[in-house]
């Protein structure tokens, strides 16, 4: 009977533990897809300057010399590898794979005169 009862109390644990783990998980998926959407317009502009492009890796480079915007630029690129390793996890991949795919998806969608770099490294204006 002892061993049901703490049996019982060890899922009760687990499930809250695994439950709290969920919404704190969400919570900071979100709250990073809110950060991502405030840079969004600053990083439109940026790209439109020839500023930065996006590599074949899923994140945002520089192109040219200037380093306009750095901070906004490396806190994007920490935000998409959050929500790569996120996605790998749900899938079963790395998210070295979810970040090329990524990559893929960006390159299509990009605007004309955007920079994208191509699978073999070479930067090209779309």
């Amino acid at each position: 009977m002892k061993s049901n009862i703490f049996a019982a109390f060890l899922f009760i644990v687990c499930a809250v533990i695994f439950f709290t783990d969920s919404i704190a998980f969400a919570d900071d998926i979100h709250a990073i897809k809110g950060q991502m959407e405030k840079r969004l317009p600053l990083i439109v502009e940026l790209k439109s300057k020839g500023i930065v492009g996006e590599d074949n890796k899923g994140y945002l480079q520089f192109v040219g010399t200037g380093r306009e915007n750095e901070e906004i630029i490396n806190a994007e690129n920490e935000d998409r590898k959050k929500v790569y390793v996120s996605i790998a996890k749900k899938e079963g991949a790395n998210a070295d794979q979810v970040g090329r795919r990524r990559a893929l998806q960006i390159a299509k969608k990009a605007l004309a005169g955007d920079w994208l770099q191509d699978q073999n490294g070479k930067w090209y204006q779309k």
